[in-house]
C-alpha cells in the first residue's frame, strides 16, 4: 500500500552522471528546512553562505548538510560558499515547489479551519483551492476567500483544477471513502490528519500526521531529562523491565 513509512519511502534519482541514488528520507524531511532557511538569507539580500554557517543555524553538522546536498550535485565546489540566489531555485525545482501545487482540503471543522487559515502555505508554494464539507452551516462560505464547497461536487472539481495533493481532516467513518473517490480522480497524495491509516494503491503516497504524537514525545522527553529513567534497564542492571510498569 501507499503508507508513508521512513524504510519505504526512499526516492531514487538520477545524478548528472547517470548513476542511481537512493536519497533517505531524512534527507527529504531536511530539504524544505535548508529551503526555509535560504529564502529567510535571500530576503535579508545576502548571496553567500558556507555549509557551515547554513548548517549552525539549522542546528545540524556540515557534513551532514554537504552529504545531503550531494544526492543532488553538491551545488558548489569544494570550499567554495553556496549562492544564495542559485541554490532557491535548484531547492524549489528539486522539491517540486518551483510552481504552485494546488491542494484541496476536505473537511472544514476546527482543525481544517486553522488549516485553511494558515497563510504560510500558500507562500511556500501549496494554495488551498477549494474546501469541501457536508454541513449546511459551511457550504457556501468562505475562509480566506477560499469557497467551501459541497462534497459532492468533490469529482468534479479535482478534475477541472487537476489536483494532486489532498488534505485530509475529516471524520474516521468517511475517510477511507473519501480517499478512494480522490484516488480515482487522480489525487497522488494525502495529508492525512484523520486518526486512522488511510489504504492507498502503490504508487499513492500517505502522510499520516498524528498531533497528539508529537505531546507525547515532549512530554516524555520533559520528564524524564535527566532522570534514572532515562537509562534503560539491562541484563546486566539489578534493575528490571517490571520496575517500568506503574504499580
Amino acid at each position: 500500500m501507499g503508507r508513508l513509512e521512513p524504510e519505504d519511502f526512499d526516492v531514487t534519482i538520477i545524478n548528472t552522471k547517470g548513476k542511481n541514488f537512493r536519497v533517505p528520507d531524512a534527507t527529504i524531511m531536511r530539504l524544505p528546512l535548508y529551503l526555509d532557511k535560504l529564502v529567510l538569507l535571500q530576503q535579508a539580500s545576502v548571496k553567500e553562505v558556507s555549509s557551515r554557517q547554513l548548517a549552525t543555524s539549522l542546528d545540524i553538522k556540515a557534513s551532514q548538510l554537504r552529504h545531503d546536498f550531494h544526492y543532488f550535485g553538491g551545488f558548489s565546489k569544494p570550499g567554495r560558499p553556496y549562492q544564495v540566489d542559485l541554490l532557491v531555485p535548484a531547492l524549489k525545482e528539486i522539491i517540486g515547489v518551483s510552481e504552485p501545487v494546488p491542494v484541496v482540503m476536505i473537511g472544514a471543522g476546527h482543525l481544517g479551519k486553522a488549516l485553511a487559515n494558515y497563510e504560510n502555505f500558500d507562500r511556500q508554494g501549496f494554495p488551498t483551492r477549494g474546501i469541501f464539507d457536508v454541513s449546511p452551516e459551511l457550504v457556501g462560505t468562505k475562509i480566506r476567500g477560499v469557497p467551501i464547497m459541497h462534497l459532492d461536487d468533490l469529482e468534479d472539481f479535482v478534475r477541472s483544477e487537476n489536483i494532486q495533493l489532498a488534505i485530509l481532516t475529516l471524520p474516521v467513518h468517511s475517510a477511507q471513502s473519501v480517499a478512494d473517490r480522490l484516488v480515482a480522480v487522480g489525487i497522488r497524495g494525502f495529508w492525512n490528519f484523520t486518526p486512522t491509516d488511510i489504504k492507498a494503491p502503490e504508487g499513492i503516497i500517505v502522510r499520516n500526521e498524528r498531533l497528539a504524537v508529537g505531546l507525547m514525545c515532549l512530554s516524555f522527553k520533559t520528564k524524564r531529562r535527566n532522570t534514572p529513567q532515562d537509562i534503560a534497564p539491562d541484563s546486566d542492571s539489578p534493575t528490571s523491565g517490571s520496575d517500568w510498569l506503574p504499580r
